[in-house]
């Protein structure tokens, strides 16, 4: 049976050794996440090269996503290297000065603090375990009332749930590793703290600058960007549920509300989303998850998520291939008794062409049981990414030349992605179809498929094709 939901999976010490790679990618690995908040440069660029030549021996697509760290904004150090005990009901000033912590005033290290941060919104230390309110601007300090006290350790993470932050969403180091993407064709590019629309584009100049086209991943993780949702997805080439940070700045119930929220915004502007973050946490540890977390991924893969994301589980964990088993297992598991999908939700501003192509071959496989699957010829993975929105009960077959297309299909729901060779006509195009299908043994000869493509041939951005073929009878075709 084929598997719809893709697979991410983090890298990191635990699944970097070659035989392990080849393994989760064996097991059901189509994307491999490289967190540029941990490891060098060099690190990550060493690593596009293992999983390229893995992929190469596995004999499968497997994309690469480059997810940014952006900016890491952290408590300072601590008087004497202790940890701090903020007591609810306490006083306490914050500022970006570095000093030597202690309960009475301590750094947080982010320049524009003051400028940034108002009288009543709230900062959250250490995944949010303590609260502190801003009563007022004093000088170079924010004097805080502790409403969440506990324990506070030096660097720990710091959030502005409520706060418009005016740093730019690229930090210099971000820059560094957009230009290490672009030099090794990395597949997909996530942008960390999304604010809003500009800071996608921010990202998208910086990489064309660089002589680059890498779709960009924005990650859904502040509560400002939930409140912008529409307009970041709107220019986003693909959208991640960035679940971690998300839970700090919202309520724990509202995170599942805006995880359905952020999928339907992707189904609507037809773009990737990943649902990411403590799918199988357990595994880390333990060579079998929760009963709630498999119902978390089986939850996400009902809401039609094209990809399901595992973190520490493959990076650091004890078990990173049985982890990549278990969330294929799972997913299979669920995709066996799912309802019908929804046809699709809409299709933006784009091409109403095109989606009106795709609905009627998602009809035609359904209403014929001789068709075997949806073989879409792209170029640049339009049609095939297109065709997936539309959740057909059939396979897509997403065949183009292009390597780059071919790996980043891998992202996408329910697309097979197939390399062949280039076709510059209309009449090669069913033979190169027919040769890519049954040379990879997806279907047999006489066997029928719905076939979707642009014409001409070296269109891009647009499906305008739709022909009912039986593989192997190209070569009898007369244009």
């Amino acid at each position: 049976m084929l598997r719809r939901t893709k697979i991410v999976a983090t890298l990191g010490p635990a699944s970097l050794p070659p035989a392990t790679l080849r393994a989760m990618m064996r097991a059901g690995m189509d994307v491999a996440r490289l967190n540029t908040s941990h490891g060098t440069l060099e690190s990550h660029r060493e690593a596009v090269r293992l999983v390229r030549e893995a992929a190469k021996e596995v004999g499968r697509p497997v994309a690469v996503l480059l997810d940014l760290a952006g900016p890491k904004i952290r408590t300072g150090e601590n008087a004497g290297g202790r940890s701090l005990e903020l007591k609810a009901g306490a006083t306490v000033r914050v500022t970006a000065e570095p000093v030597a912590g202690t309960e009475e005033r301590f750094t947080i290290s982010y320049e524009r603090l003051v400028e940034d941060v108002e009288a009543g919104e709230r900062i959250l230390l250490d995944d949010g375990r303590i609260e502190l309110r801003v009563l007022d601007r004093d000088g170079d300090d924010l004097v805080c009332e502790v409403v969440a006290g506990g324990v506070l350790p030096a660097r720990r993470g710091v959030h502005f749930p409520e706060t418009a932050l005016t740093a730019p969403a690229l930090t210099d180091r971000d820059r560094e590793a957009m230009a290490m993407a672009v030099a090794e064709c990395v597949d997909y590019v996530a942008v960390s703290f999304v604010q809003d629309a500009a800071d996608i584009e921010a990202a998208r100049a910086a990489i064309a600058a660089l002589g680059g086209d890498i779709p960009i991943v924005a990650k859904i993780e502040r509560k400002v960007a939930v409140e912008r949702l529409d307009e970041i997805v709107a220019v986003a080439d693909g959208v991640m549920v960035a679940r971690g940070d998300l839970g700090v700045e919202l309520p724990p119930e509202e995170v599942p509300v805006q995880q359905r929220r952020i999928i339907a915004a992707a189904a609507r502007e037809m773009v990737p989303v990943i649902t990411a973050t403590q799918m199988l946490e357990s595994m880390i540890e333990s060579p079998r998850p929760t009963r709630a977390e498999a119902s978390d991924v089986a939850n996400a893969t009902w809401e039609f998520s094209d990809a399901v994301m595992l973190s520490g589980e493959t990076a650091i964990g004890k078990y990173p291939v049985a982890a990549v088993t278990m969330m294929d297992r799972i997913i299979r598991q669920a995709e066996a008794v799912a309802g019908p999908a929804p046809e699709g939700t809409g299709h933006g501003e784009h091409d109403d062409h095109s989606y009106v192509v795709a609905v009627a071959a998602r009809r035609i496989v359904e209403s014929d049981p001789n068709m075997r699957g949806i073989a879409c010829f792209t170029r640049s993975g339009y049609s095939a990414l297109l065709m997936s929105k539309v959740h057909p009960d059939a396979p897509i077959f997403g065949v183009t030349h292009a390597e780059a297309v071919y790996r980043r299909l891998a992202l996408a729901r329910g697309v097979v992605p197939i390399l062949s060779r280039a076709v510059t006509t209309t009449d090669e195009l069913l033979r190169v179809l027919d040769e890519a299908l049954l040379g990879g043994r997806f279907v047999e000869e006489g066997d029928e498929v719905v076939v979707v493509a642009s014409l001409p041939v070296r269109a891009q951005g647009t499906t305008n094709f739709l022909k009912l073929h039986r593989v192997g009878d190209a070569a009898a075709y007369q244009w």
